[in-house]
């Protein structure tokens, strides 16, 4: 959603994020059985992938296969990545995301006519859009996750 924040214009826009495969996510859920909407912690499991693995041949089950093998013959686990104590880090996650989105906005066409800046932020993306004639848009990338169905 749009609002406004002085003279400047802020998008907000959700992300969903989803488990890669041979991964799952579970919401922290607060006293009361509820999700705790401010602060939530998310942690990721591993996933048993040999049958994918013996249908598709595409990956190896990060469950049941040595961590050497794996590393020579595929990237590494979310849990290796972007976890801390099995929760999805959120500082590394955002440093993630501004890192491709940095990367992105060298590589969009017209970039000539508009200027993309990634701003630094802990919790989210957060850019700036300039425009050839210096007017700003800033747009807030919020990565969420979907509960259930």
């Amino acid at each position: 959603g749009w609002s406004s924040c002085g003279e400047d214009l802020v998008y907000r826009m959700l992300v969903p994020l989803k488990p890669p495969p041979g991964h799952c996510f579970h919401l922290k859920l607060g006293t009361k059985g509820k999700v705790l909407v401010r602060d939530t912690r998310l942690r990721v499991e591993l996933e048993c992938m040999c049958t994918r693995e013996r249908r598709l041949g595409d990956m190896l089950c990060f469950l049941h296969h040595p961590e050497d093998e794996l590393m020579r013959s595929q990237e590494a686990s979310l849990l290796q990545t972007f976890c801390t104590d099995s929760y999805l880090d959120v500082k590394k996650t955002s440093f993630w995301l501004q890192e491709l989105m940095t990367a992105a906005s060298i590589s969009v066409p017209g970039a000539a006519t508009c200027n993309v800046t990634v701003l630094p932020s802990t919790r989210f993306c957060k850019l700036k859009l300039t425009s050839a004639v210096k007017t700003s848009l800033y747009v807030e990338l919020i990565l969420v996750v979907q509960q259930g169905d």
